[in-house]
């Protein structure tokens, strides 16, 4: 187990293709991003801007190949991974979330404009590829494996758009009108959405019913998720400040808890080869672990 010092709340946490972990912070106004080596190297700094928040989910996206972020605080940015300096030569424009598709070569962001309606912007080589307002797309929750299609939830609704024919595929209901944290599983097949003391899991294959984690007022405090990218285990922050907890992704059955007793959690991811989870707290600091799946 390896615990870092971030010196600021941890908001967001995502490993890097190459195995380096992604650490957002928050703290005094100010927003930053630091990539961490996990071995020897240095340590790169990114800061966003005074007065920048993580209010919207997926501010931040990591190209596959690991070596582009792009950024949204405002305006959309892409910044090279290894030194952090914007890149003149990628997407841009207002923007407060961004997804990449899985081989790199479309982009959505998204942003909210003053009468309340979220703009889409799709981003492929040579610029800007469409725009589209769309009521079903408040947050954008990322890329299915094809490349083409991706998945918004928003406005009582999870749908299903395509990039290339430019149109809603599918929608379900989503129960209520607000989320703190969504995500796709890597390999596509599950959809998970944090709101009002529960988190929903979504077959995308056929975009039914889905399956519901819940807690109460008290102790459901559902914070952050991560799918293991072998596809069987689901990490939940949820029922104690500083639990992560580990299910079974095809039952939903509790399988363990992780408790290291750092400060409240609030983030949790897997590194994409899934032999590390790291866990993000309130208090600055970062637990990386070997994974035993």
């Amino acid at each position: 187990m390896l615990v870092l010092d971030a010196g600021a709340r941890v908001t967001q946490l995502r490993f890097l293709p190459d195995g380096r972990l992604l650490v957002g912070t928050w703290a005094a106004g100010d927003a930053t991003l630091a990539i961490w080596p996990l071995s020897d190297g240095p340590i790169l700094h990114i800061p966003l801007g005074h007065r920048q928040v993580w209010d919207e989910p997926n501010r931040v996206a990591v190209t596959p190949a690991g070596d582009r972020l792009y950024t949204t605080f405002g305006t959309l940015l892409t910044r090279d991974a290894a030194d952090g300096r914007e890149l003149p030569d990628g997407p841009s424009g207002a923007a407060s979330q961004v997804i990449v598709s899985p081989d790199g070569a479309r982009v959505v962001s998204a942003y909210r404009e003053a009468s309340g309606d979220t703009v889409l912007d799709g981003h492929a080589a040579g610029g800007r590829a469409w725009r589209a307002t769309d009521p079903h797309a408040a947050h954008l929750a990322g890329f299915l494996p094809d490349g083409d299609r991706f998945l918004v939830v928003g406005n009582y609704a999870v749908a299903v758009r395509s990039f290339d024919a430019r149109r809603e595929f599918a929608a379900v209901p989503y129960p209520y009108s607000s989320l703190s944290h969504l995500q796709p599983s890597p390999d596509g097949r599950h959809l998970g959405v944090i709101g009002r003391h529960s988190l929903f899991v979504y077959d995308t294959a056929v975009l039914g019913k889905p399956r519901r984690l819940s807690g109460s007022g008290n102790n459901g405090n559902f914070v952050g998720f991560a799918f293991h990218p072998a596809g069987k285990t689901l990490a939940v922050i949820h029922g104690g400040p500083t639990l992560v907890k580990l299910y079974d992704l095809d039952t939903l059955k509790p399988r363990s808890k992780l408790n290291w007793k750092v400060g409240p959690l609030t983030c949790v991811a897997f590194s994409a080869d899934g032999l590390l989870g790291a866990a993000g707290s309130d208090d600055g600091r970062v637990v990386v672990w070997d994974v035993d799946e």
